[in-house]
């Protein structure tokens, strides 16, 4: 059993990674913009 939930975790970590990393690079370019927001506006 614990070797079939591995097994899956395995075959999506992949998929599981990238959906993280684009959320992370979607927040940091959303940071980024309103930082230049802040900017524009001083």
């Amino acid at each position: 059993m614990f070797n079939l939930v591995k097994d899956n975790f395995d075959e999506n970590s992949d998929d599981i990674l990238n959906s993280i990393n684009k959320m992370l690079e979607k927040n940091k370019k959303e940071k980024e913009e309103e930082q230049e927001k802040r900017d524009k506006n001083k």
